[in-house]
């Protein structure tokens, strides 16, 4: 047992004791009673059974050793415990000549030990507090490095009681001249050891020297060993590491265990010799093969870390669970992380708590704060905050830094935000870059302490020096948008995020992919772009998910690749929550790029993004209802999605909720308030929009009408690139509405829309020209020649169906009017159906029938059957079923019988 155990004893001891029961399956009280009913029982037993009275163990109440406490109830029985110690020395005293047996001699040494722990305890004890006042805080090396004198006095003291016991009743004998001798220059050790540490001496190292000296001359090996550490370190004599060299080698090459370990320490520092780790070795081996536990300890460091020996993690293992079972904290320690991680062993987290308690319990500081960790999470031990808090705090005291993070921790989390806070900022100020980190954020928001942001920097510029990523993530945030405590600074913004990027932060890689892209703090560089986003997205960020889509979808330093950007668009879609991502899925499966077209998934997902507040996804969601794209049409809803879009800010949902007004469709027609949200739109400069009012200030819908005006709208929607207004522009450079007149202009815009040039004198019909766009052109061409009234009928046609533009109800009946107004009987027909319906302007069914008449009268079945339907009616005119009858049997005449049945009825009621 070394020195520093002694305070603890009797736990150390209870505590093997229990083990060993345990690990056995038996218990105390039937230990004490098979001992105490043996025939021999006070020969072989006493020491023990004088134990267990002493320590109160399986006698009156049994001794209660816990695991996780080191308290323990004790119930001493004070006379009796005495009396069993003793007895066992008297026996072997009084029969002395008589034939003695192994257990009886154990019996007695173990009483000799036990005596002396009794009456020792405290002495030894001081022993200790002045061997580490001098020695004060040793290092784990440095300590390793001491040469034992602690374990050579423990051992000598106990020869010499045994020297006692034997000599007080022995006659006078030949051998007691030789250890007469032997206890001499043992007591000459132990007097210097008191002279040099000022044992119940004045201390005085010149006379340690010289009581070392003359023990050492007489051939004591413990002397010789602890001359040379005078010479190591200059005690009572001039420092000469040679010589100590010299006297370890005497010293361990006699077998002296200690001196061998310090022959190896000698050889690992080059203490006196050259440095050589394989020597080192060869003594380390020596010692701890005779049972020194120090010697053992750092065996196992060596075949650990390879130091003059392969890496043997096997003969690490082995030389430390002796060492840990010879009391050796170090060794304790490393053995619960072999257990803890599974390293070597397998994994055992009963057996590392075991080891860290074992540790723990010598006081050892990492041990303290291991222990602690494993009550916090419950490692080889149930979940224990007040035994975590308190071995925390063990270590904590002692300034273990992570252990005064943790114990922040454990407060923040009992919500104790004082202590947090407390232990917090003493582990911040000893260097933790995790207390740091956390002190920032508590200055920060001001919790438990007044908000400071220029302290709350300050701790997370120290945590992010010391490369902690969360606190470089921070600090990226503070110089790029913050500017709270410091000023914003995009460069050091983006070193800061670069910083934590790198270390592996995967909000951080897709921030500086992010500000490659934009080029903001660094050089634009789409390459880094895309390999910061990818570095992210390996992470699973759905943020960089979606960049990386986008990245493939735009070729961003990459090949486009549309079938690559739908995957990355998918991943993070599928996390639920990125709204973006789900919105972009809807479109790719509406347009089948990347993947097949499947509208119904186009409208699941637009639904999705939507759900999330998503601008677009609301608006796009309405286009679907109002169209029917992979669900119902339902122009209701589509009203109230472009509503809530449109009040949220989103400019296409302003011209779509413009166009609901204007069209009455999933609400009432409102040509005031269809304007009020086209100009909205187009005031946030929305091409389509424009161009819309273009065309109320070029028709006079709801406004006075104003070519002018309606001129500049178009121009500036046509600026933007959208079609129609390219086309209404050409149509009035080539009419001079607004402008002066300029066919030239008109046409190229026309082209320009279209693009194609378009030789309308070669083509005969728009049954030539496969494209769309191209008809269009072509008849706005065909327009110009002298008010072509069929071309302006073709071009009404064309915008009501949206066959090469937009379908617009206002412009399609702008044309239809002025091709009605040159007398061409399928427009007059078109523009009568607009009136009736109010379609691209208000309802008038006066109009209408008016305008059925002339056609009808031109010969438009259409036009017949419509004026039929309100003459039958009464709608726009007086109701006449002659004239009903009439009209419908033209119908009929002119081949279209679906109206008979109808006139058969009209027939029977006349």
């Amino acid at each position: 047992m070394k020195i520093e155990h002694y305070p603890k004893f009797e736990i150390i001891l209870l505590e093997w004791i229990k083990d060993y029961l345990d690990d056995n399956e038996k218990n105390f009280v039937t230990i004490l009673n098979l001992m105490e009913n043996h025939e021999e029982n006070e020969n072989w037993f006493s020491s023990l059974i004088g134990f267990f009275y002493l320590n109160g163990i399986g006698h009156d109440v049994d001794v209660d050793v816990d695991d996780d406490d080191d308290e323990i109830n004790i119930i001493e029985d004070n006379n009796k415990f005495l009396k069993l110690y003793l007895s066992s020395i008297n026996n072997y005293n009084e029969n002395k000549n008589s034939p003695i047996t192994l257990y009886q001699l154990l019996n007695v040494i173990i009483s000799k030990y036990l005596l002396s722990i009794h009456y020792y305890k405290d002495i030894i004890a001081d022993k200790r507090n002045l061997i580490e006042k001098e020695l004060n805080v040793m290092s784990h090396d440095q300590f390793e490095n001491f040469n034992g004198l602690e374990i050579n006095l423990c051992k000598d003291e106990i020869n010499i009681m045994e020297k006692y016991f034997e000599s007080k009743h022995n006659d006078f004998n030949e051998n007691q001249i030789d250890d007469a001798k032997k206890k001499d220059l043992i007591e000459l050790n132990n007097l210097g050891y008191c002279y040099q540490f000022g044992i119940g001496k004045n201390k005085d190292k010149f006379k340690a020297f010289e009581f070392y000296l003359k023990s050492a001359k007489g051939g004591n090996f413990d002397a010789q060993n602890n001359l040379g550490y005078c010479y190591q370190n200059g005690i009572g004599i001039q420092k000469d590491e040679k010589k100590a060299f010299e006297l370890y080698f005497k010293a361990a090459n006699e077998g002296n265990l200690y001196a061998q370990f310090n022959l190896g320490t000698c050889y690992q520092n080059g203490i006196g010799i050259n440095k050589d780790d394989k020597k080192a070795l060869e003594y380390y081996i020596k010692s701890a093969k005779a049972g020194y536990s120090i010697a053992q300890n750092k065996l196992g460091n060596y075949y650990l870390n390879e130091i003059g020996t392969e890496r043997n993690l096997e003969m690490a293992i082995y030389w430390f669970i002796e060492a840990a079972e010879n009391g050796i904290k170090f060794a304790q320690y490393n053995l619960g992380n072999f257990y803890k991680n599974g390293n070597g062993v397998n994994k055992d987290e009963r057996k590392a708590f075991k080891y860290y308690k074992k540790a723990a319990n010598q006081e050892y500081l990492d041990a303290q704060f291991e222990l602690g960790y494993c009550y916090d999470k419950g490692i080889g031990i149930d979940i224990d905050i007040i035994k975590a808090l308190k071995s925390y705090q063990d270590a904590a005291e002692k300034d273990h830094i992570v252990a005064q993070c943790n114990l922040g921790i454990l407060y923040e989390y009992i919500q104790d935000f004082e202590c947090t806070v407390y232990w917090y900022t003493k582990a911040a100020e000893n260097g933790c870059r995790i207390a740091q980190y956390n002190l920032a954020h508590y200055y920060r928001i001001g919790k438990e302490v007044g908000r400071d942001d220029v302290k709350a920097f300050e701790y997370y510029k120290k945590s992010a020096d010391q490369g902690y990523i969360d606190a470089q993530f921070e600090l990226g945030c503070y110089y790029y948008y913050r500017g709270i405590g410091t000023a914003i600074n995009k460069v050091k913004a983006f070193e800061s995020y670069k910083k934590a990027a790198d270390n592996g932060h995967k909000i951080a890689q897709y921030n500086v992919a992010i500000l490659y892209k934009i080029g903001e703090g660094t050089e634009k560089d789409n390459s880094k772009t895309f390999e910061y986003c990818k570095r992210s997205s390996d992470q699973e960020y759905p943020s960089a998910q979606f960049e990386l889509g986008n990245c493939y979808y735009k070729g961003i330093g990459i090949e486009v690749d549309k079938v690559k950007a739908f995957e990355f668009y998918e991943k993070a879609a599928d996390k639920g929550h990125h709204k973006v991502a789900q919105y972009n899925l809807g479109f790719l499966y509406k347009n089948g790029e990347g993947t097949e077209k499947d509208i119904r998934k186009a409208f699941k997902y637009y639904e999705r993004s939507a759900n999330q507040g998503h601008l677009n996804a609301i608006y796009q969601l309405g286009c679907c209802y109002s169209n029917g794209i992979g669900t119902e049409i339902n122009k209701v809803k589509a009203f109230e999605l472009y509503n809530v879009a449109a009040k949220a800010g989103h400019n296409h949902a302003r011209n779509s909720l413009g166009l609901s007004y204007e069209n009455g469709e999933g609400t009432e027609k409102n040509l005031g308030k269809a304007f009020y949200w086209f100009n909205k739109a187009a005031e946030d400069g929305c091409e389509v929009a424009q161009c819309n009012l273009g065309e109320y200030y070029g028709l006079g819908n709801f406004v006075n009408k104003d070519e002018i005006k309606a001129f500049e709208f178009y121009k500036k929607s046509a600026e933007s690139g959208h079609l129609s207004a390219k086309f209404q522009l050409g149509y009035c450079y080539v009419n001079g509405i607004g402008t002066e007149i300029n066919k030239e202009k008109g046409f190229e815009l026309y082209n320009e829309a279209a693009g194609s040039n378009i030789r309308v004198d070669s083509i005969e019909n728009d049954d030539e020209l496969s494209n769309d766009l191209d008809k269009v052109n072509y008849w706005y061409h065909k327009a110009a020649e002298n008010d072509n009234k069929y071309a302006l009928w073709k071009l009404g046609e064309f915008y009501e169906l949206g066959k090469g533009v937009w379908v617009n109800k206002v412009r399609a009946y702008e044309f239809y009017k002025k091709s009605a107004n040159l007398g061409f009987i399928d427009a007059q027909y078109k523009l009568g159906y607009y009136y009736e319906k109010g379609l691209g302007t208000y309802m008038n069914k006066e109009k209408a029938f008016d305008l059925y008449k002339m056609a009808a009268e031109g010969g438009n079945i259409s036009a017949q059957r419509s004026l039929a339907y309100l003459y039958e009616h009464g709608e726009g005119t007086d109701k006449n079923i002659d004239n009903a009858i009439y009209w419908y049997n033209k119908v009929i005449e002119n081949g279209y019988l679906d109206v008979k049945e109808h006139l058969d009825i009209l027939l029977v009621k006349q």
